[in-house]
């Protein structure tokens, strides 16, 4: 259901606090852009939670200068232990109404929690999204012409929508809906559990059309570093903590849908980095297939609910090592 609302009345800020969580760690060439598009929202009630993940460079610096300009910035400091850690520690501390997710080596659109809350007040949903992650536009929004629509299926929502639904931080959150959801700490990958796990909980979200996030596609990420064996057991401690969760009783009905597509969709990503890396393959794909075996043997996928071109890509794998 598409809805379209006219003139919609200056919200309170004093009333909705939005807590923005920013994990930093080694990002000092892209920190500033990122605090200074936070602190200069048009939504001003915020509290700012960086939490310096033990970084190398001088993210510590920066975050001391911004902190003493602008007493909404708030700092924790930790020795490295990794980005859902770093993420955790932050929500126990979080005071606000919301919270929102920013990467420190990204940006967002000078609007962005003005348009998230407003859609998420407007509608009476505990999560506002943009459906855009792909791609940013710095054009103003009309506020008195506010679009979002509504979906009442919001896991189904995701699963279908898999580039935006996998993600933590293009969602403004309820803070009690998330404040007793922990990340999977020592992980990569950490978002698509949890989003997953929390979107089988809600009955409706909304999304807005606006491209209000400024994803970093210059930096090495996680996705895009080197691959090894400890991504590969980070994925599966992904797919195990899901299937975990939906083997509960009241959610047992919504498991064969997130077998076949969210956890499709992790494997086809884990067995397609591995299939092009070019670096320890024999160990990699060794791995790969005794990780696959146990899964399997644990009812977390069938092989025949992968797609044909992975199940090519796992035969391929097997045959560059001679099997």
């Amino acid at each position: 259901m598409l809805n379209r609302t006219q003139n919609i009345p200056a919200t309170d800020n004093s009333s909705a606090m939005i807590s923005v969580i920013i994990p930093v760690y080694n990002c000092a060439e892209y920190l500033p852009r990122c605090l200074d598009s936070v602190l200069g929202q048009t939504h001003s009630a915020l509290e700012v939670i960086c939490v310096d993940d033990g970084s190398p460079d001088n993210c510590a610096e920066i975050l001391a200068a911004y902190a003493q300009k602008d007493k909404r910035l708030k700092i924790i400091t930790q020795e490295n232990k990794g980005q859902s850690a770093a993420r955790n520690a932050a929500l126990k501390k979080a005071g606000g109404a919301y919270v929102f997710f920013v990467d420190a080596d990204d940006f967002i659109h000078p609007q962005t929690l003005e348009v998230l809350l407003a859609a998420a007040q407007k509608s009476g949903v505990e999560v506002a999204a943009t459906v855009e992650t792909k791609h940013y536009d710095d054009a103003p929004i009309n506020m008195a012409d506010l679009q979002y629509e509504t979906h009442q299926n919001p896991l189904l929502h995701i699963l279908q929508n898999e580039a935006s639904g996998s993600v933590i931080w293009n969602k403004l959150y309820k803070r009690e809906l998330i404040q007793n959801r922990p990340f999977i700490e020592g992980i990569y990958f950490e978002d698509w559990p949890w989003v997953t796990c929390l979107f089988a909980d809600i009955d409706e979200y909304v999304t807005v059309p606006y491209a209000l996030y400024g994803y970093n596609t210059n930096n090495t990420s996680t996705m895009r570093s080197s691959f090894s064996v400890r991504k590969i057991d980070n994925y599966a401690t992904g797919i195990r903590a899901v299937t975990r969760y939906f083997a509960a009783p009241e959610r047992q009905k919504l498991w064969p849908i997130v077998r076949k597509i969210r956890i499709g969709a992790s494997l086809r990503h884990l067995i397609n980095a591995v299939y092009h890396n070019k670096d320890d393959r024999k160990e990699q794909d060794d791995f790969l297939f005794a990780t696959l075996g146990q899964l399997h043997g644990e009812k977390c996928f069938y092989y025949r609910e992968l797609r044909f071109k992975v199940l090519m890509r796992l035969m391929k794998i097997r045959l560059r090592n001679g099997k």
